[in-house]
């Protein structure tokens, strides 16, 4: 997988946090191994703090999920969360399909 990391108006952007933006993107491929392409991108408006991640999947799907919150861990969090509920969502999807009711 190809992760993308990019700070908007945000020159907080630590060796620390870029790791950790890096580890949990990478867990997603826990839920989904195919993913193609990761990309998270980082932006500071006056004091509101908010994270855009985005998820290429085969097939030309794209999933996304853009988060606010008081610190960027925080809204990190909160992109994640919501984006590996999606990557779950798909994934169950492509379990369930071809599997209905046959004989009747």
């Amino acid at each position: 997988m190809k992760i993308n990391i990019t700070a908007r108006h945000f020159e907080g952007l630590t060796p620390g946090l870029k790791k950790d933006v890096q580890t949990r993107l990478e867990h997603l491929e826990h839920f989904f191994p195919r993913i193609l392409e990761a990309r998270a991108i980082l932006t500071e408006e006056k004091k509101r703090m908010s994270v855009e991640v985005t998820i290429h999947l085969p097939a030309g799907k794209r999933l996304a999920a853009k988060e606010e919150g008081t610190d960027m861990r925080q809204a990190l969090d909160f992109a994640v969360k919501k984006i590996e509920t999606q990557v779950k969502k798909v994934k169950e999807r492509k379990e369930h399909k071809g599997r209905g009711l046959k004989g009747q």
